[in-house]
């Protein structure tokens, strides 16, 4: 009788235990979800959006992420008819500026963000703004840098640079929230050092916080890494890191993509955009980083 008031309760406490590892297991699995971190209004477009549209299609959330808040890059002036916020002016040597400027930096930030919702609209996802701020702004005619005494001087909105932010782990958890509330299974980022300091450094802050998340045990899934810059170089490729692991052939999900992409219209100027060419193949390559599923 003794044995056996020992053994039950050994019995149902290695019952639970089997059963709770068992759930443990089910709940660690990623979400149906793609997430993907553009630096800029357009960048997931470019970056990742034929892959996007078709993940989407195939019955995934998808969650775009705008990094920065966009006060540059605004390419209107180049639009053809008239345009009430773009500032045309004669030849000026006090500014070494001609003809035109772009609006300032926080009609910018109206004018892109705005642009990004319809861009993820047309994907049917759903749009974050992490709101770090562009190194770069206009005040009227006059461009700003960052760390400059103008630039501080004007105080323009946005959290630190993107490349302090890698620095930090109160911003790193802005991108380790994000994983946690969404837990997706396809993660897709800018290259690490890629071709532009901002693109490089979000594609960075986006691998720190993915490796963080695994660490505190959020399901995540797969970190695809948009190949740019030296990964494109023959030597990159030679010596294989420069490879891609993951091709998506994109040739149906391609009309999404220029359409949500043709909702940009800061960035191509006014003109017509991009248009899919028929019988034209197009793929999306990635390199895998991490592959949490294995």
């Amino acid at each position: 009788m003794k044995l056996y008031r020992l053994i039950v309760p050994i019995l149902i406490l290695t019952l639970f235990a089997v059963s709770s590892t068992a759930f443990a297991a089910e709940k660690v699995k990623p979400r149906k979800c793609i997430m993907v971190f553009g630096a800029h209004a357009d960048d997931v477009e470019i970056m990742a959006g034929g892959a996007f549209a078709k993940y989407i299609s195939e019955g995934y959330e998808g969650i775009y992420v705008n990094i920065i808040n966009n006060t540059a890059g605004c390419l209107l002036e180049k639009a053809p008819g008239k345009w009430d916020f773009i500032k045309k002016e004669p030849i000026d040597p006090v500014f070494d500026r001609s003809k035109t400027f772009p609006p300032d930096g926080l009609e910018q930030i109206q004018m892109r963000t705005e642009e990004a919702r319809k861009g993820a609209a047309v994907f049917g996802a759903e749009i974050v703004f992490l709101n770090f701020c562009e190194l770069v702004t206009w005040q009227g005619r006059y461009r700003l840098l960052f760390g400059t005494e103008q630039y501080y001087k004007y105080d323009p909105p946005g959290k630190t640079a993107i490349s302090i932010a890698t620095r930090h782990s109160d911003q790193i958890n802005v991108f380790v929230e994000l994983f946690e509330k969404y837990q997706p299974e396809i993660t897709i980022m800018h290259t690490m050092g890629g071709e532009k300091h901002d693109h490089g450094n979000s594609g960075y802050i986006t691998y720190q916080a993915f490796k963080k998340a695994m660490s505190k045990g959020i399901p995540v899934g797969k970190l695809w890494m948009h190949p740019d810059g030296w990964l494109l170089d023959d030597e990159a490729r030679n010596s294989g890191r420069g490879e891609p692991d993951v091709i998506i052939d994109v040739t149906e999900a391609n009309k999404i993509k220029y359409k949500a992409l043709n909702q940009h219209l800061s960035q191509n100027g006014g003109t017509k955009g991009w248009d899919v060419v028929p019988g034209k193949k197009y793929e999306e390559k990635y390199i895998t980083v991490i592959n949490n599923m294995e």
